[in-house]
Order: C-alpha cells, then sequence, then structure tokens
C-alpha cells in the first residue's frame, strides 16, 4: 500500500525527532518557520541548529543525483536532512561527502551542523501498523535473487514457491514486504538496480581461507562435492568474486595467482573442504577462499565458460559475482559501473 506523501512526510519528522531525543538533544517541531527549517535542535549550551527534512522510501547511490538536483543547497536555511526507510551502504558514503545529514530508520543517524555532529546508531523505527517492508528473512533474499536472475520475467506467487521450495504463504508475505518498500511493482516485477542495492546490503556470505585449492581431476574431488560434469544442470562449487569477475570482463585488476573465492552448497563442505585442503595459517597465504551460498540457487545456477573462456571451473552467476564486488566499500562501485555482462546474465546494478 502506498503512503500519502503528506503522511509519509510527518512520519520522517517524528522519527527524526524521536532519533535526536534518543541521543539526550532537545527537538522543536517548525509547524510555520520564515527560514523554512522543520525541526531544531536546542544544544546544550542553548544554541540552535535549524533541519531541512526530506523523505524517500530507499536511497541509493543511482536514486541521489535525482534527490539532490531537487533539493537546492540554497534553497533555505538550516542544515539538509534525509530521512529514508533504508540508505545503502555507498548511498550513506555520497551523503557524508556532500556534507548533509540522514537518518536510515534501520537504526542510524547523522546529522552535521554549526556546533553539531552526530554519527551514531539510534533504536529501529517500528511501523506502527506491525508491516515490515524490504528484504525480511531468508526467504526475501531467495526471493530476491530469483527476481534478479530475470528482471524481465513476471513471476506468480506459486511459482515462485515452486522454484523456492518454499511455503506460498512465506512466498506472499516476501512480495508484500517487498512491494511495500517499492522493490517490485504490481506485476511483481523488481525494481532495478533499487533491488539490488538493497539485497547487496543482506549478502553476507560466511566462508574460510583455505591452504590449497582443487584441481579439476583431483582425487579429492567427488569428496568435496565439486560437480564438474554436466556443469549446468547440477549443484556444485562457483568461483565467485574478482577472479570471476575478470573472467566476465569486469574491469578489475589482477595477478595470475590471484587467491580465487568459491561458493559451496553448505555448511558440510564447507567443513569438508577445511579438511581435506588445509585451514590457511594467515589470510595473506591463503591458497582460496571457501564460502557457504547464501542461497541454493548460487551452486544450482552455474555457468559453464569453458567454450568461450580460458576458465575450466564453474562460474557463478554474474548476478552473485556482482553482490561480491558491491561488498567492497571502496572500488565496488566503480568497478559495477564500468561492468555490463554480455554473454550471460542481465545487467541489474
Amino acid at each position: 500500500m502506498l503512503v500519502d506523501p503528506l503522511q509519509r512526510a510527518r512520519n520522517a519528522l517524528d522519527a527524526l525527532t524521536d532519533a535526536i531525543g534518543s541521543l539526550g538533544l532537545t527537538v522543536r517541531l517548525e509547524d510555520v518557520d520564515v527560514h523554512g527549517r522543520d525541526l531544531v535542535v536546542v544544544l546544550p549550551d542553548g544554541r540552535e541548529v535549524g533541519l531541512r527534512v526530506k523523505t524517500v522510501a530507499l536511497i541509493t547511490a543511482d536514486s541521489l543525483p535525482g534527490l539532490l538536483r531537487g533539493w537546492s543547497m540554497k534553497e533555505a536555511e538550516g542544515s539538509k536532512v534525509v530521512v529514508a526507510d533504508r540508505i545503502t551502504a555507498d548511498a550513506r558514503t555520497i551523503l557524508n561527502q556532500a556534507g548533509l545529514g540522514w537518518l536510515d530508520l534501520r537504526g542510524h543517524l547523522r546529522l552535521t551542523g554549526p556546533g553539531l555532529f552526530v554519527d551514531s546508531d539510534v533504536p529501529t523505527l517500528e511501523k506502527p501498523d506491525g508491516d515490515r517492508h524490504g528484504i525480511i528473512g531468508r526467504v526475501g533474499i531467495e526471493l530476491a535473487v530469483l527476481l534478479l536472475l530475470d528482471p524481465a520475467r513476471r513471476i506468480g506467487v506459486r511459482a515462485a514457491a515452486a522454484e523456492l521450495s518454499r511455503a506460498p504463504s512465506s512466498i506472499s508475505e516476501a512480495f508484500a514486504a517487498l512491494r511495500g518498500a517499492e522493490l517490485v511493482d504490481g506485476g511483481n516485477k523488481p525494481a532495478v538496480p533499487a533491488l539490488f542495492w538493497e539485497l547487496a546490503e543482506h549478502w553476507k556470505p560466511v566462508g574460510r581461507d583455505v591452504a590449497s585449492i582443487p584441481m579439476p581431476g583431483g582425487r579429492d574431488n567427488a569428496a568435496l562435492r565439486l560437480g564438474m560434469d554436466d556443469i549446468e544442470s547440477t549443484v556444485g562449487w562457483a568461483l565467485a568474486d574478482t577472479v570471476a569477475a575478470a573472467v566476465y570482463g569486469a574491469p578489475v585488476s589482477i595477478r595470475a595467482d590471484h587467491p580465487p573465492d568459491f561458493y559451496v552448497p553448505d555448511q558440510a563442505t564447507l567443513r569438508r573442504s577445511v579438511q581435506l585442503l588445509g585451514a590457511a595459517a594467515t589470510a595473506v597465504t591463503r591458497a582460496g577462499r571457501v564460502r557457504v551460498a547464501p542461497v541454493s540457487l548460487v551452486c544450482a545456477r552455474r555457468i559453464d565458460a569453458t567454450g568461450w573462456a580460458a576458465e575450466e571451473r564453474p562460474l557463478a552467476n554474474p548476478l552473485f559475482v556482482a553482490l561480491d564486488l558491491a561488498q567492497d566499500p571502496g572500488r565496488g562501485k566503480e568497478i559495477l559501473d564500468g561492468w555490463t555482462p554480455r554473454r550471460v546474465g542481465t545487467r541489474v546494478w
């Protein structure tokens, strides 16, 4: 259900007031202010800092230019603050560099102004109607992945439930949460790239550095469940992150001996891999890294590149490689900006 813009603005002011108040500062709401301020923060020494507030559902690095164009820095007196249900990590960096304040309703506040600097966790806003919006839980992550793998496809609840082996009721709730956050439209088509960047915030694979890596034809390959036969229709290991990005032609610079990263199907395979390949003594001396796939589709929808690249190992789909790159707060966004998959996959970032 879409929220009335006026009501959203009121909710944003209420949330910002509560967040600032939770830090022990006094806030005054300005219903009519000749300087165009929405809120005034009263500092302990009695000085006042005015705030101008805007609100949107989601802020990403791609949506920021439009937001900033519509908000002249000379529009009115007072520090500028944006309030959003979710603000992606790269968007937070841009806001910080621009000197703008922000409140992510998931629980973080940053404010700057004359004599004022706040960068602190605050209580998460609980929606009064109990609804949760965005990517919620493991089912939400799985559904977001399914939608982004084929963004042009319109998929219904029952079809998605069948593909993900989930209850239709769980998928319906996940769709409702995405729709409430405007991450899918009324026909369940994903909002690109907003859904990708929201998913990147939830992409937290767990893994271990290993002392050696398996080679095609090795004696332990069956025990490791590499899945080297019939790659695109079986489950097995998937080459990911920087090495896979280089195979796909992304603008990354790596050495020939760069340690590869692999996704494996489950925790049992991860444990067996560490036993057979050995644990790396240090991150610097690692031969590679093995990570448990956050969703089963990573290891079930692998890419066979032997027909067009000098790479025998199965590749993770470009979507998952892009999610890996997005975790790099330094060059991740820059690399993704310059990469559009051509042979396989779809650009959704």
